[in-house]
């Protein structure tokens, strides 16, 4: 993609955190947004703030956990804008807690939005794009938002939330692969700690799924500050832009996974001694 001049983008998740933050650096590029949000007051907000940069911008309410919900959304934009050229599958959940208090109702949540979010999201708009580029040629790119934490686990307390995050990084690699000669770029964006309302997110978590939660804020770890979206919000559009397999945004981050690759490698070692004559069970 050679820039986002008059592009359509699409973000769930959009009206707060890093969903509004590239929502607003989409529109200092040129580019219209729609705002899709569970929050629909907030959707309102940040979708008045982009107009106010000079570009259309629209805001739906959107409960990405709902396939309905998800297809009303495409319907709408596209009745709106008569396009999309990029999709930021971006609304996300967590919860902490070890997965052996994890409840089936946290399950279905946590995968409901981080992981069947993003499946929504692209069976409803990707018939579109395909569609839209048969018509009218261009290209198109869609950034699936995963974690740090979908490419390192870590005990943390999050392991719902990881599970979900690694399940993303997988289904986004594969569509990557299956999409690349259609002019359909696919990335997955994989921030480390920022200041979103992501600790909080369990105040909209549906009926359906136990109602808002009770259980406090996620826990910061120690010396670590969040960081602003606002700041990181270049670093992703630049992904976009190079149309990278991932998007990192912290680049203190690189010794966690040089580290966790290092322990991989380590254990492929460990299977080579396992594989010697004699050792062990193996002969």
């Amino acid at each position: 993609m050679d820039g986002f001049e008059d592009r359509v983008a699409v973000i769930t998740g959009g009206a707060s955190g890093i969903g509004h933050a590239i929502g607003l650096a989409l529109a200092d590029a040129g580019a219209h947004v729609v705002v899709a949000d569970i929050d629909t007051k907030l959707a309102k907000q940040t979708a008045q703030e982009i107009a106010g940069r000079g570009v259309r911008s629209l805001a739906v309410e959107t409960d990405v956990a709902e396939r309905d919900s998800v297809e009303a959304l495409a319907t709408r934009a596209y009745e709106e804008f008569g396009a999309v050229h990029l999709l930021f599958n971006n609304a996300g959940v967590a919860m902490h807690g070890s997965l052996a208090e994890m409840s089936e109702q946290d399950w279905q949540w946590v995968l409901s939005v981080n992981l069947w979010g993003q499946v929504h999201g692209v069976r409803a708009f990707l018939p579109r794009i395909r569609e839209q580029i048969r018509r009218d040629g261009g290209d198109a790119h869609i950034v699936n938002t995963a974690s740090l934490n979908g490419v390192v686990a870590r005990n943390n307390a999050h392991g719902v939330y990881t599970a979900s995050k690694y399940a993303v990084v997988g289904y986004s690699f594969v569509l990557r692969e299956e999409l690349a000669a259609e002019g359909i770029g696919v990335s997955v964006l994989c921030p480390s700690m920022m200041d979103t309302g992501l600790p909080t997110a369990g105040r909209n978590r549906q009926q359906r799924f136990g109602g808002p939660l009770t259980q406090p804020p996620m826990p910061i770890p120690p010396r670590r500050e969040p960081a602003d979206p606002a700041i990181m919000a270049p670093r992703i559009l630049a992904g976009v832009l190079d149309n990278r397999r991932f998007i990192f945004t912290h680049p203190d981050t690189r010794s966690v996974v040089e580290e966790y690759h290092a322990e991989l490698l380590a254990d492929y070692d460990a299977l080579d001694k396992a594989l010697e004559p004699g050792y062990g069970v193996v002969s």
